[in-house]
């Protein structure tokens, strides 16, 4: 091979390599600066989600944005910590990896600013119940005025049938289908539904939007509460909540 040929071969390799291709693990180009979708979708990640610290997979954090790859978040994480990205990125937090074996974490310790709560985690549970109700069609709510030790404060109430309500609209949004409606014979979901106790309808919420409830098995806390809100009244993805 001639000098010439070597200088180009070698030119190219080094292009490849600045740009993280081939790399194993995904994130380690000497030049690679992250994208814009994956800074977009880790900023807002960090705005919601880590309010002192947090361990947390590239693919976790993918999974809460639209049209950004596991890899464009472990690429760009790897470039912030080569001091390559925009010097305005993820101020208020400090990065470092957790581990390097597969799949590679991520810890964000918070120093400067507060997480950005959304709006179902403002909301008190009376006022989640209306939205809810709103956005569903659910009927069955009802809501009473608390006096004790000299305080005063509102307190919602609901039925199983309002949370059979409630599921059905999560099932349709989500598009759930039970189990065991699909493996009977012209079973209606809703008509399914209208059938399940309270803890029943607890067990099949938590399989539609993949959550764990504990201590709502009678009646949704608000916790459970802020998941269904999210999925009902903000058209998040379930993958996006997390009671």
């Amino acid at each position: 091979m001639s000098s010439s040929a070597e200088s180009e071969s070698t030119t190219v390799e080094e292009l490849l390599e600045k740009q993280g291709v081939g790399q194993k693990n995904d994130y380690e180009g000497t030049a690679y600066q992250g994208s814009e979708s994956a800074i977009a979708a880790i900023k807002t990640y960090v705005s919601e989600h880590v309010v002192d610290e947090r361990i947390v997979s590239s693919g976790s954090i993918a999974a809460t944005a639209d049209d950004v790859r596991t890899q464009e978040i472990g690429k760009t994480l790897g470039a912030h910590l080569r001091g390559d990205t925009p010097e305005d990125f993820l101020t208020d937090v400090e990065v470092s990896k957790w581990r390097d074996t597969s799949p590679v974490k991520w810890v964000f310790k918070r120093r400067a600013g507060e997480a950005t709560q959304r709006r179902s985690q403002k909301l008190q549970k009376p006022s989640l119940v209306r939205e809810i109700s709103a956005a569903t069609d659910a009927g069955g709510d009802r809501y009473e005025m608390v006096e004790r030790g000299g305080a005063r404060w509102e307190t919602a109430i609901t039925t199983v049938d309002w949370m059979r309500d409630v599921l059905a609209a999560v099932c349709e949004r989500v598009g759930h289908e039970p189990t065991a409606v699909q493996e009977a014979e012209e079973a209606d979901r809703r008509e399914w539904i209208d059938e399940l106790t309270q803890a029943a309808t607890t067990d099949v919420l938590e399989r539609a939007l993949d959550i764990d409830a504990p201590g709502a098995r009678d009646d949704w806390n608000k916790e459970t509460l802020r998941a269904i809100y999210e999925v009902v009244v903000e058209g998040r993805d379930p993958s996006e909540v997390s009671p």
